[in-house]
């Protein structure tokens, strides 16, 4: 028989003992699991991430436990775990006005990174920005609106620049503050049957969002890169594209990306894939012996990973090529002749995403 310190995982009494109004020692049976499920959790990370995370405990105030990047989590960025009824959920809190200047300073500068990141984690993940009336003498603040809070898939590259430049304006008046948070649910039949594991996968959440955590605590990345010498100079196409448009989404986005409409014949549908053109080939090379690059293809509010552009010899025509996933959304959404809208992203200098949407 386990011994009353050694975690064996968050039973469903746990999580139903949030539910229960007023049964008091219900109450202080989760939190102690939950006390001892943290305590676990932290020697089970990497030292890299307790190195990032100092600090950790049980918040009984929130009825919580936490990671810590200070001793108070309020005054720094923190990872709390919260038991409810139907859900353990997962969230990045980052509440304190002088770090979230610094926060969103990067955010700014680097909307790519973040909408990237964000894309990897998946549709369960939800971004809430809440825009909140600021008593600075008090340090004390009230809801005023939500500036964004939805699913991550919800997100496009424009509209993730667009709410955190308006954050970082916002955040950076001396009435207002905007929290951030980042979270996840994950229901609690679940958590409760993984037992013990439930450290294993909880540690991998954790690292899965170090590179999240390290873009809101650490420098703010440069919005533009150093002057390349000429020979490395971003490859652009050498004539104007029909029925394309190539501009930049914002100055502090500092992207490439272009918008090109293609029709549908049969075959494009009974195979899976789209034409581009070879005008469009040089935005997906990476040298000139470079025949297939791997793509993300975002359709609806899903992403996957596993389609290509090929270059098609001898006239190098540039050609999408959709896993089944997507070729089968292809098929459902249009018909033979239907006009598809190609929206080509340059996230960085190792990923390309396309956006795949009826044409207007």
């Amino acid at each position: 028989m386990p011994s009353s310190n050694q975690f064996t995982g968050l039973q469903m009494p746990v999580f139903s003992a949030f539910g229960w109004a007023g049964e008091e020692k219900a109450i202080e049976f989760a939190l102690s699991q939950l006390e001892l499920f943290i305590n676990s959790l932290y020697y089970y990370l990497h030292r890299d991430i307790q190195a990032q995370f100092p600090y950790y405990g049980l918040d009984r105030t929130n009825k919580s436990v936490y990671l810590s990047t200070t001793e108070k989590p309020g005054e720094g960025l923190y990872i709390a775990f919260n038991a409810r009824p139907m859900s353990l959920e997962l969230s990045i809190g980052l509440t304190n006005k002088a770090a979230l200047v610094k926060a969103y300073k990067s955010l700014e500068a680097s909307p790519a990174t973040f909408y990237q990141i964000v894309s990897d984690l998946g549709p369960d993940w939800q971004l809430h920005l809440q825009q909140m009336e600021y008593d600075e003498e008090n340090e004390t603040s009230s809801s005023y609106q939500d500036i964004f809070k939805d699913s991550v898939m919800k997100l496009d590259l424009d509209s993730t620049a667009t709410h955190f430049s308006r954050a970082a304006f916002l955040n950076g008046e001396s009435q207002w503050l905007v929290p951030f948070y980042l979270s996840e649910r994950i229901d609690s039949e679940k958590a409760s049957a993984m037992g013990s594991t439930i450290l294993k996968v909880m540690s991998e959440r954790v690292s899965n969002l170090m590179p999240l955590i390290k873009m809101l605590t650490g420098k703010p990345r440069r919005s533009k890169a150093k002057a390349k010498p000429a020979s490395q100079a971003r490859i652009r196409t050498a004539a104007p594209i029909a029925e394309t448009t190539i501009r930049q989404p914002s100055e502090s986005a500092d992207l490439e990306r272009f918008t090109y409409v293609s029709e549908l014949k049969p075959l494009h549908l009974k195979k899976g894939f789209v034409n581009l053109t070879p005008n469009h080939w040089p935005f997906f090379a990476i040298n000139a012996r470079t025949e297939v690059r791997e793509v993300s293809v975002k359709y609806e509010e899903k992403i996957n990973k596993k389609s290509a552009v090929w270059r098609l010899v001898p006239t190098d025509q540039a050609r999408i090529v959709l896993a089944p996933q997507v070729q089968e959304w292809l098929e459902e959404n249009f018909g033979s002749n239907d006009r598809i809208q190609v929206t080509a992203i340059k996230l960085n200098d190792q990923d390309r995403q396309i956006i795949l949407d009826h044409a207007e």
